[in-house]
């Protein structure tokens, strides 16, 4: 018996060339891409508050180890030119501030004396500086009588300067030689560094009354000299001293208690 062709289910049925339609592609949920931003920004925030909150604690620290020191004086040990004899100024070769070097002529003294007759003699006396430095003031006036143990002016070595600080006791334990300070000018914009050298005990009058007896003076040297040009003494700065510098495993400058 034979079979109509259009029941065989032997034979596969194609569709006409002509209705092929593509498989359309598969698509990614839409809320996987916003999981993934949400977390980035997560991460992001998280990240920032670590890294501002490692900041501030950091900066707590550094303010922690921070000691202020007041006010302090620049000072220096001067050294004053004298003359021996009584004379008559008549003759200034220097100004205040002016650098000058050891034997340069700063000025011209006219002296009286008497010979053997009881006549008077006059002569002249220069002044020459006894070393290098800077002069601090104008010297005396021309015309001006010196005496001896007089200054006619007085010159300090730049080299030599020293910062000091009155400081209360309780601060002292933590403060070691070496520990840098950053010191700044009254009036001026710039920095100076230096190091805390030594404790001075301080000495009064009238029985000691005139003297702060919970207090020491401290002495800070400057780091680099080419940072004090243009600095005279009796300039006053403020700063603070960083606990955290200085050398390791020295001793500090004053011990309270045991």
């Amino acid at each position: 018996m034979v079979q109509p062709a259009g029941t065989n289910s032997d034979v596969p049925v194609t569709a006409p060339s002509g209705s092929d339609t593509p498989t359309p592609p598969a698509q990614r949920p839409r809320g996987t891409f916003k999981k993934w931003r949400a977390r980035a920004i997560v991460l992001i925030l998280v990240a920032a508050a670590v890294y501002f909150g490692i900041r501030i604690s950091q900066g707590k620290a550094v303010n922690a180890a921070k000691i202020d020191l007041g006010t302090l004086t620049l000072t220096t040990q001067v050294v004053p030119v004298e003359t021996a004899r009584t004379g008559q100024v008549i003759s200034v070769a220097v100004a205040a501030e002016q650098r000058v070097t050891a034997d340069q002529k700063l000025g011209v003294l006219e002296v009286t004396t008497t010979n053997s007759q009881g006549e008077p003699v006059v002569s002249r006396l220069t002044l020459t500086a006894p070393r290098s430095g800077i002069v601090v003031d104008d010297p005396v006036t021309v015309g001006s009588t010196l005496q001896p143990g007089e200054p006619f002016v007085e010159l300090y070595d730049p080299t030599k300067l020293t910062f000091v600080t009155q400081m209360k006791l309780e601060n002292l334990p933590q403060i070691g030689p070496g520990m840098i300070a950053t010191l700044k000018p009254e009036g001026l914009d710039r920095t100076v560094k230096a190091a805390v050298q030594r404790v001075v005990p301080r000495v009064g009058k009238d029985n000691q009354t005139d003297v702060d007896p919970d207090s020491l003076e401290v002495v800070l040297v400057p780091m680099d000299n080419r940072d004090m040009a243009g600095l005279i003494p009796g300039l006053r700065f403020t700063g603070t001293v960083d606990t955290r510098t200085g050398q390791p495993g020295r001793n500090k400058l004053v011990h309270i208690g045991d």
